[in-house]
Parts: structure tokens; sequence; C-alpha cells
């Protein structure tokens, strides 16, 4: 299986900088859904770490 790397710290599944997550899903964050720019993505499986 790949490993699906991940900066986000804040994130519930990230583990030492990759994804734990048994599937992910990334959807356009424009409202047109046009993408031309990884910063037009956006992680729809993104959890939130609780706080300790």
């Amino acid at each position: 299986m790949s490993q699906i790397k991940c900066k986000v710290e804040e994130c519930y599944y990230n583990d030492n900088y990759v994804c734990g997550a048994s599937s992910i899903e990334v959807k356009s964050s424009v409202t047109n859904n046009i993408v031309n720019d990884t910063r037009d993505t956006a992680c729809e499986t993104f959890v939130p770490k609780r706080e300790q």
C-alpha cells in the first residue's frame, strides 16, 4: 500500500507525517470546481486532533 505524506500536524490521522487513514477523499476547495493548483484541493478525511 502507498504511503500518503501528510504535513497537517493537527490531523488525527497524521502519524509521523504519514496519513494513517484507511482511505482518503480529496475534493476541490473552489466554488467552480476547476482545480488549477494544489491550493485548490482539500482533504475531506481531515479530523482534528482532540486537545489533550
